[in-house]
């Protein structure tokens, strides 16, 4: 069994039959009907219905401290009509189950990407030494890395101490390496957890330096202060003639990750390309908090220890909503 990247199109086909003039595909989702599409044919041609842009409304990621697979079941059905926009004898095709996550496949990767249930570490980093994938945490930090096994999805727990990690149900290449980064000149680092893609939550920390920022717009416009009421007219040398309004504001961050391998250039461009990037911070009072931020930075040059020798990325992170609270 796979489970169906919805990032990227996914695509349903059928050959329609002699005397069918009209198809309709049903799309559930949960067990509810959402959708049904309507289309006109002609016999002895094929039918084409790509379903994965309409499903995606019903991801809802979000990320607490806890580490949920936000896995959607999707039901497809295809049926035939004897005449024009879905009327006469109707007919069911197929029944189509399958569950889907909002993960996507890349060009080269061709059509209908899917995500294996059997994929074993959902992780993109493999060490090119021995093939084994590996994680870049702090010194006594525990976490969750995802992972499909026996066609199921999960996150599985490493300590505080782990080193390595192995898959609940072995097989090849089960072993996950969990390199340990001392950063006690700035702390255990900032730990920033993003949808990746294979759809699931993944952590990546940056240990260095944090530079941060506060972005100011506003709008203004000339006041009038003249006090006309009164035998003298004058106007108020406290009062301001410019006036002005709509101020808001967003903070960034700019961080440096730190220093890593050439092999893990893939978990900086995952966060990149994710919709949802979540970071867990410190707050004014102590306490901590996780906040959804957007990566500000645009582009990426991929780094190779041959060009850069020690390997490093700067990415500017802002806070996905406005400073000034104007939720309504």
């Amino acid at each position: 069994m796979a489970f169906q990247a919805l990032r990227s199109p996914q695509y349903i086909n059928t050959l329609a039959a002699s005397g069918t003039l009209s198809h309709s595909l049903e799309i559930s989702v949960g067990g509810t009907l959402r959708y049904t599409l309507l289309k006109n044919t002609t016999p002895a041609t094929y039918v084409v219905w790509e379903y994965a842009t309409l499903v995606r409304d019903y991801f809802t990621p979000t990320f607490t401290g806890t580490y949920p697979v936000d896995l959607i079941q999707v039901s497809l059905v295809m049926k035939s009509y004897s005449g024009l926009n879905g009327t006469g004898t109707a007919t069911t095709i197929s029944t189509t189950a399958l569950q889907a996550l909002d993960g996507y496949g890349t060009f080269m990767e061709g059509v209908n990407p899917t995500i294996s249930s059997t994929g074993g570490w959902l992780v993109c980093a493999k060490r090119p030494s021995d093939n084994k994938y590996v994680i870049f945490i702090p010194t006594g930090v525990s976490g969750k890395v995802p992972s499909a096994t026996e066609g199921t999805l999960r996150y599985q727990s490493y300590s505080t101490t782990d080193t390595t990690l192995q898959l609940q149900d072995g097989g090849e290449e089960s072993e996950l390496i969990i390199e340990r980064i001392d950063c006690t000149k700035y702390g255990a680092g900032t730990k920033f957890t993003f949808l990746n893609k294979y759809g699931l939550l993944q952590d990546l920390y940056f240990y260095l330096k944090q530079v941060k920022t506060l972005n100011r717009t506003r709008e203004h416009y000339q006041n009038n202060t003249l006090q006309t009421g009164q035998a003298t007219v004058t106007y108020s040398v406290n009062q301001a003639t410019k006036q002005s309004f709509n101020t808001e504001a967003i903070q960034s961050n700019t961080f440096s990750s730190g220093y890593y391998p050439e092999y893990a250039n893939c978990y900086f461009e995952e966060m990149l390309l994710s919709n949802y990037i979540w970071m867990t911070r410190t707050n004014s009072a102590g306490a901590t908090e996780i906040v959804p931020v957007m990566t500000k930075t645009s582009n990426m040059v991929y780094k190779t220890s041959l060009n850069e020798k020690l390997i490093e990325y700067t990415i500017e992170f802002e806070d996905a909503f406005d400073y000034i609270n104007n939720v309504r």
